[in-house]
């Protein structure tokens, strides 16, 4: 299946572009940037809540809004050879996954489901099964966006507002857990 991600376009590429794509993304999705990289020009922030049962409520229980992108910076900040892969999985994620999904926040096709999944399951890897105690049931992912502005001799100009995207709550089962 690499072979055929890798190979020049041909007919059983052109006809099977979907389910290649899907085996080999997100995990491995290729990057050309690294030979002609053009720097970030937006500070993104991925956050997530959680809905928790525990002690005896039928009524999930909400918790506040966690900063994952905040945790991964403060595991690599001082780090000697911090993992440029840590970095950007969940940003990378949430990216391919808000791209997959339709004017209503779902997905589009099935690699949008995935893209979804592969998001939902690297947030809940960073925070584990339990929330404060509880079991995690749902979760809901957020992201925000603040355009970096210009350096001071340039004339481009930016957006100095700060963007909002909020996506809809998603299950947690064991399934999700499942090899992490």
């Amino acid at each position: 299946m690499i072979f055929l991600v890798l190979s020049p376009p041909n007919a059983i590429t052109a006809t099977h572009r979907d389910t290649i794509q899907s085996y080999i993304q997100p995990e491995f999705g290729q990057d050309w940037k690294l030979f002609a990289p053009n720097p970030k020009q937006r500070n993104d922030s991925i956050g997530a809540r959680f809905q928790t049962t525990g002690n005896g409520r039928s009524t999930p229980r909400l918790s506040e809004w966690i900063n994952i992108t905040a945790q991964d910076l403060a595991a690599i900040r001082g780090s000697l050879a911090p993992s440029h892969v840590h970095q950007d999985m969940v940003r990378r994620a949430w990216d391919d996954a808000t791209s997959g999904l339709g004017t209503d926040e779902r997905p589009k096709n099935r690699r949008g489901e995935i893209d979804v999944e592969y998001l939902k399951r690297i947030v809940l890897q960073r925070i584990g099964r339990e929330w404060q105690g509880e079991r995690i049931v749902g979760v809901q992912i957020a992201g925000r966006y603040t355009m970096v502005q210009p350096p001071s001799w340039s004339s481009e100009k930016s957006s100095d507002t700060t963007t909002y995207r909020v996506l809809p709550w998603w299950p947690v089962t064991d399934q999700d857990y499942k090899g992490l």
